[in-house]
This record gives C-alpha cells, sequence and structure tokens, in this order.
C-alpha cells in the first residue's frame, strides 16, 4: 500500500503534483538510489522535468515523504 504522509499531501497541493504521477514514479522509476536514515528516492520524466519522490518502507507499506519537480537526477 502506498501511504501518503501529511506533509506529502500537503506538498502535492502546494506545487499542484497530480497522485497519479507520483505512484507511476513509484512504481515505474527511471532511477532509484538510497538517502538517509532508511529513506529512498524514486525519479522519473514527465516532458522536460523530473518527478523526484522520497519515501521508505515499513513492512510492505510504502511511505512517501515528499515530491518535487527537478530539472536533473542528483546521483548520490
Amino acid at each position: 500500500m502506498i501511504i501518503f504522509t501529511k506533509h506529502a499531501l500537503l506538498k502535492l497541493n502546494q506545487r499542484r503534483i497530480p497522485k497519479e504521477a507520483v505512484i507511476k514514479t513509484l512504481k515505474f522509476p527511471e532511477y532509484r538510489c538510497t538517502s538517509y536514515s532508511g529513506r529512498m528516492i524514486a525519479y522519473k520524466k514527465f516532458d522536460k522535468l523530473y518527478l523526484k519522490v522520497v519515501y521508505k518502507t515499513e513492512n510492505k507499506d510504502i511511505i512517501v515523504i515528499t515530491q518535487h519537480w527537478t530539472d536533473k537526477i542528483k546521483i548520490h
């Protein structure tokens, strides 16, 4: 199950990012890397920008922490 934190839902609205785009990024990322504190980052390109989704997994759930548009992939 994909769960959105309150922060992630707030940023979805503020940044006008469709929830479906986040789900698509998590299911079919073009690039995925690890971040800090057990977090992961997934990137997927939509038109000219990449959607960056920061998330963590707990049991079988994916917890979305935040997401935003970026012009390039930051490789960790």
